[in-house]
């Protein structure tokens, strides 16, 4: 979801996808809908005309069938009227009337036999052939399996006298049929003839039809013929809710045997998705070639704009540069052409204003310095002249000796950047000449890592720290107290942080400012970095007492390190 979403997010931050996408949709919508119109109704067409061909095929197939079965009527009737069968079931009906001996009605079984076995020979669509006699006798050609169905098959005879019967049910996945034999001197029925076709030889009759596609069954849709002789026996699932298969269905007015016929739309469809493929493949062929055109012609019409969003990106990093080679006349070169002024009206605005306002900094920061020297040289011979007028002290030229390197490097005629290694050993200096008059009470320690020592950072800006350090938090303190100067990297800046375990706040002078010292400190930074970089100063975060002092500066490193004290 996240990979399309960014996906969809990358293709709509160009005015050149968003025209292409439109297109598209405006192309491809209605060919969607005229290619779906034409498919759905020639679909509806095409299988109104099959299911009238296909129900008229069913109407021959059927008509053929019975043809087929009368035949076996004609056979069956000849068979019954045969000398030999009816000298046997007439015996069989009554033996006294129609006596026969031992080896008359062993001749006359046998040349039966002869005769039902010819006739199954005759003819490879039957199985086998029957005859009952009325006390249950039965007389079957060689090879004939035993009926399972024999009351039926009465039933069966019973229901068209003098006709041949279809059963509505199989005897081991056979066709049955049963006709009743009767004597026409005696006006009696005195057997019955039965004819079973062979499963695999009845659906040659509907060899036309593919698998699955005929079926022969009775009024319950019971299977009695099919192309799978497994699903003989079964019952039918009609697929006439199914709207992918059309059914066809005919009732032999002679056999009472219903004939179906099923033919998948997917078949009947086939030539139409031919159609609709064929179609479907011009169409997107022609979108493409199309698309393929479009785009070419938009990027000449969008190339402008992605020129001019470039050159305004740049603008913002403040590298101006005109827009040439527009050489129409409509909006978008009107837009590009107010740029181009736009960027010259500015470059004339910044070398005008810039160039003041540099001036003016450098002045700026002359006056910072020329305050901050002697402020510096002010509080340091004050504590010079306090140690002094306590007592004479060896430590006194030492202390003059600090003093002197110190305002040697303020005052020197190098450059205003100096390496953080430079600036917290000068910063380590001063806590030195401090350290003469506190002695014990003044404790120190620096933490900056190695690879940091070289970074550029202005000069003289953790003195004044230091000494509000030591003035506002030391000296308020009659205990020995900690200052402690760390530079570390955060979020690529470098911060510089100043920590003393003073009073805090509360024992600070000028309450409504950082104090002289400090905000001249904040001044300069701001000036040289911008209003994001300066000072903040707050209380120490483990809630003991004591204030920190932090420096935000930008990482700037040097080519050369230059270290003067």
């Amino acid at each position: 979801m996240n990979l399309f979403r960014r996906l969809w997010m990358h293709l709509t931050s160009r005015l050149l996808y968003k025209m292409v996408i439109i297109y598209s949709l405006l192309v491809v919508t209605p060919l969607i809908v005229i290619i779906s119109l034409f498919y759905f109704r020639s679909t509806e067409i095409i299988e109104t005309k099959i299911r009238e061909t296909t129900n008229q095929t069913l109407v021959e197939t059927a008509d053929k069938i019975d043809g087929i079965l009368k035949l076996f009527e004609q056979k069956a009737d000849n068979i019954s009227r045969d000398l030999n069968a009816n000298r046997i079931l007439k015996n069989e009906l009554d033996p006294e009337m129609f006596t026969l001996t031992k080896e008359e009605k062993s001749l006359y079984t046998k040349q039966l036999k002869e005769q039902l076995n010819l006739e199954v020979a005759a003819n490879e669509m039957i199985d086998a052939i029957y005859i009952f006699a009325d006390n249950g006798s039965v007389y079957a050609s060689e090879g004939a399996t035993e009926v399972e169905s024999y009351l039926a098959l009465t039933y069966i005879a019973h229901e068209v006298p003098g006709k041949l019967g279809w059963a509505f049910f199989t005897d081991n996945q056979r066709l049955m049929s049963a006709m009743e034999i009767k004597n026409v001197a005696m006006e009696k029925n005195i057997g019955m003839i039965s004819i079973a076709l062979k499963p695999d030889k009845v659906f040659e009759m509907y060899a036309s039809y593919s698998d699955k596609s005929f079926y022969i069954a009775n009024s319950g849709d019971l299977i009695l013929s099919a192309h799978d002789l497994d699903s003989i026996g079964s019952r039918l699932r009609l697929t006439g809710e199914d709207k992918n298969t059309i059914v066809n269905k005919r009732i032999s007015l002679y056999s009472g045997l219903v004939y179906y016929s099923m033919i998948p739309k997917k078949m009947l469809n086939k030539e139409i998705n031919d159609l609709a493929y064929f179609a479907a493949g011009i169409t997107l062929a022609a979108w493409i070639v199309v698309l393929i055109l479009t785009v070419f012609i938009l990027r000449y019409i969008t190339n402008p704009l992605v020129r001019l969003a470039r050159l305004m990106r740049m603008a913002e990093r403040e590298e101006f540069k005109l827009l040439e080679g527009v050489r129409t006349h409509d909006e978008i070169a009107q837009l590009c052409n107010s740029f181009n002024r736009l960027i010259t009206e500015m470059q004339n605005l910044i070398q005008k204003v810039y160039k003041t306002e540099l001036l003016k900094k450098e002045a700026d920061l002359k006056a910072i310095k020329m305050h901050l020297n002697p402020h510096f040289l002010y509080n340091t011979l004050e504590s010079v002249s306090i140690l002094a007028g306590e007592a004479g002290s060896k430590e006194v030229p030492d202390m003059i000796q600090t003093l002197s390197r110190i305002l040697r490097f303020s005052i020197s005629p190098i450059e205003d950047f100096i390496p953080l290694k430079t600036e917290i050993n000068l910063a380590v200096s001063y806590l030195q000449l401090h350290k003469y008059r506190y002695k014990n009470r003044l404790i120190w320690q620096t933490e900056m890592d190695e690879e940091l020592s070289a970074i550029k950072v202005p000069k003289l800006i953790l003195q004044p720290i230091v000494e509000n350090a030591i003035i506002h938090g030391i000296d308020q303190t009659g205990r020995p107290g900690m200052i402690t100067i760390r530079a570390y990297e955060k979020d690529y800046d470098l911060w510089l942080e100043v920590e003393d375990d003073g009073p805090g706040f509360t024992a600070r002078p000028s309450p409504s400012g950082l104090g002289t010292g400090l905000d001249n400190v904040t001044s300069r930074i701001k000036i040289y970095y911008g209003q994001e970089y300066g000072v903040s100063m707050e209380k120490r975060a483990d809630g003991a007492s004591g204030t920190v002092v932090r420096i935000r500066l930008p990482i700037t490193l040097e080519n050369k390190e230059r270290d003067i004290l």
